[in-house]
């Protein structure tokens, strides 16, 4: 396609300009990778879809990041200490961290940067549906809701331009994982207010602190030609030549990714399912990461599915024994968080040692059902519709699942299949009775995921509503050892899973696989990036 012809004679001039890509020691490659839509913002604080979290990773750099395994270490923090009593953490900056726009701006990454960062964040004019994951931060909430206007009492300050002090309202062993997420990246005061409001919305309302800064971004609704985003290395963060790649090219809405990275023009394809059986067959080098739960989730704002009973009918009448599952990258799910996903330093499930989910159960089901026809009108029993995203392995799991709804229960529901877009579409609408989605988190906690199904947060799209729930999760955001914490989520996933407002079906692998001869992409399954910071290929 000649959009695709256009950016790669982009990529050649700019490997042309640093010797050759220097393809001895694997450096100054340009890679190429496609993003599935146009990055709507790449204003950290505000950012939400994938696309723009794509971009933003590779160009800011936080105080922590995560490294190829999953740990937690310091980015534009040197060095970092926390007190005693686990709510205040004190963070000392590199003083070789530069923003720049590619122009004219340059400027030192300071503590200032963060402390005005944070303050964009919680700001209610902001308006970010990633506030309320930093609520643990001292007075967050009261800024967010208005309540206090005083910006300088939010708990994080500036003690001078390389030292900067972050107070929690609690402890929370989640909070250094919290820090490498995309809302905790900085934002430089005078060249925001420069942008006259356009901040992160064009190409010249952007500048970066990080590996890469914004060289080009080309966008045409009405056109497939020439839609794509390119990086090239910010220089003044690359005098040690820790940054690996020259640039990145990044190709916006191609119609078939699959086939482009079959075809060298692409460099990371991730995926699951079939997809990722053909391409476990043809031996890419990958990584595989178990951090999704596939479920039922079900509109509880609904007349007929507010009603427990129903639900829980629903639950105890899968006999996940007798459904085969033979596609790659799938297990039967028996909680709502992942076997993956850790508190602290331990895997939360090895830490609680136990499942979730409710398991078949005739008995129960019948008397669940049974009282459910009580209340519910009994048309909901016939002809419900139960949506499902574009994927063969789900669709097989679920068709089974109906079939035994069928004979168990006597529940029949129409399963309808729904491209990507109108998919989302639909979830996030909330324009659904029975919806099968993938719960997953933005990092590495339990609080992730449950945080799904808080009363009126971002995100709760079956517009789950309950005290109790909302309760143990505050409550586990302040606990003061690991185990309370544990036990306290695994309560409020019990609420969740019990009263089945979410029927866990499926744990599904995550694979990211690397191109020929690349090396050192780290893929970040929890945001669904890819950092190409380290990247090299060796032609």
């Amino acid at each position: 396609m000649r959009y695709r012809f256009t950016a790669l004679l982009l990529s050649a001039a700019l490997c042309l300009s640093v010797s050759g890509c220097q393809e001895s020691d694997g450096t100054g490659y340009v890679f190429k990778y496609d993003i599935p839509s146009n990055p709507a913002t790449l204003d950290p604080q505000t950012a939400y879809d994938g696309s723009s979290l794509e971009i933003i990773a590779n160009m800011f750099t936080g105080l922590l990041k995560t490294d190829s395994e999953g740990n937690v270490e310091c980015a534009a923090a040197e060095s970092y200490d926390v007190s005693d009593d686990g709510l205040v953490y004190t963070f000392k900056l590199r003083e070789d961290i530069f923003w720049t726009d590619g122009k004219e701006f340059k400027a030192q990454c300071t503590a200032n940067d963060f402390v005005f960062g944070f303050q964009r964040l919680l700001k209610p004019a902001t308006k970010s549906v990633n506030a309320g994951d930093f609520f643990c931060i001292k007075n967050a909430q009261a800024v967010n809701k208005g309540v206090l206007t005083d910006l300088s009492q939010l708990g994080v300050r500036a003690e001078d331009d390389f030292t900067l002090e972050i107070t929690l309202e609690y402890p929370n062993p989640s909070f250094p994982i919290m820090l490498t997420t995309t809302p905790a990246m900085p934002c430089n005061e005078e060249y925001y207010y420069s942008t006259d409001g356009k901040y992160g919305l064009t190409s010249d309302a952007i500048a970066s602190n990080g590996a890469f800064y914004l060289y080009k971004w080309s966008y045409d609704y009405w056109s497939t030609d020439n839609n794509y985003v390119i990086l090239r290395v910010n220089p003044e963060n690359n005098k040690n030549g820790e940054v690996c790649p020259y640039g990145l090219n990044f190709f916006i809405e191609e119609p078939d990714r699959f086939q482009n990275f079959i075809d060298e023009q692409s460099h990371v394809y991730i995926t699951s399912g079939n997809e990722a059986a053909k391409l476990l067959e043809m031996g890419y080098s990958y990584s595989e990461n178990k951090n999704g739960t596939i479920g039922v989730l079900f509109n509880t704002k609904n007349e007929n599915f507010r009603n427990a009973d129903l639900r829980k009918a629903l639950a105890y009448s899968i006999n996940s024994a007798k459904i085969e599952l033979e596609i790659d990258g799938y297990e039967k799910a028996q909680s709502l968080i992942p076997s993956s996903i850790k508190l602290g330093d331990e895997a939360y499930r090895d830490i609680v040692k136990e499942s979730s989910a409710l398991t078949y159960d005739r008995k129960a089901a019948d008397t669940a059902i049974q009282s459910a026809l009580e209340h519910i009108d009994r048309s909901c029993m016939s002809g419900t519709t139960l949506y499902i995203p574009d994927n063969d392995a789900v669709e097989d799991y679920v068709s089974s699942v109906a079939q035994q709804w069928q004979a168990e229960l006597g529940f029949y529901c129409n399963i309808k299949r729904l491209e990507q877009g109108e998919y989302d579409s639909v979830l996030k609408s909330g324009d659904f009775d029975m919806i099968v989605t993938d719960i997953s988190g933005s990092f590495n906690s339990p609080y992730a995921y449950l945080s799904s199904f808080i009363s009126n947060g971002g995100g709760n799209y079956g517009g789950y509503s309950n005290g109790e729930f909302d309760m143990l999760m505050s409550r586990a955001e302040s606990a003061k050892t690991v185990d309370e914490g544990a036990e306290l989520y695994l309560q409020a996933e019990k609420n969740v899973t019990g009263s089945a407002a979410f029927i866990p079906l499926l744990e599904q692998s995550k694979y990211a696989f690397f191109g020929e001869d690349c090396e050192d992409i780290i893929y970040n399954p929890f945001t669904d990036t890819v950092i190409f910071e380290k990247a090299k290929r060796f032609d």
